[in-house]
């Protein structure tokens, strides 16, 4: 091989070097909250049913959650996402809020400072690192834990069925936690 055809090579070689570590790092931006709220009929029967609720500072957070919000605010909170959603009757309502706690031993620390009486690990096919819930009146709680996102689920129907529709959301939203091709 010649001098020339070996320089040819390596600036081939260079060049698909930079092109997968641009790959890389286009894959690795970090992603958002608003891009981890389904969108109507994503999860198929459930629309949204208002207008998103977004906190990016301190400020705005105490305005949507008040007395709640020290829980997130000392522990990294970076921002947040709030949507409602209601089935195909309009009778049974899912309340969804993911956290931005900067990273995940913040993620973590909420999850295990949230942890009310009576849950529940949910284990085996969970989403997140960690996942729970619990039934309460008439309503099912579900919260889990992935990367550096806190989610937490409320559906106002303590059925079976309404567990598998929170834990279908749940699941929805830890894959594109996990979705490094977005």
């Amino acid at each position: 091989m010649s001098t020339q055809q070996k320089l040819a090579l390596l600036v081939a070689i260079m060049m698909i070097a930079i092109s997968c570590a641009k790959n890389n790092n286009e894959a690795a931006q970090p992603k958002d909250v608003v891009e981890l709220v389904p969108l109507d009929n994503e999860i198929s029967g459930w629309s949204r049913s208002s207008a998103m609720r977004i906190a990016e500072n301190e400020t705005q957070l105490y305005d949507l959650i008040d007395g709640e919000a020290p829980t997130y605010t000392t522990r990294g909170f970076k921002k947040c996402a709030f949507q409602d959603y209601t089935d195909t009757t309009a009778i049974i309502e899912l309340k969804l809020r993911i956290f931005d706690q900067t990273d995940t031993a913040n993620a973590k620390l909420v999850y295990d400072y949230l942890e009310q009486p009576g849950s529940i690990p949910w284990t085996g096919d969970n989403a997140g690192v960690e996942a729970r819930y619990v039934m309460v009146g008439f309503s099912y709680t579900l919260d889990f834990w992935d990367d550096r996102f806190y989610v937490n689920i409320n559906i106002s129907d303590n059925t079976q069925a309404g567990l598998d529709v929170a834990k279908l959301f749940a699941l929805n939203i830890s894959a594109a936690i996990r979705d490094t091709t977005q």
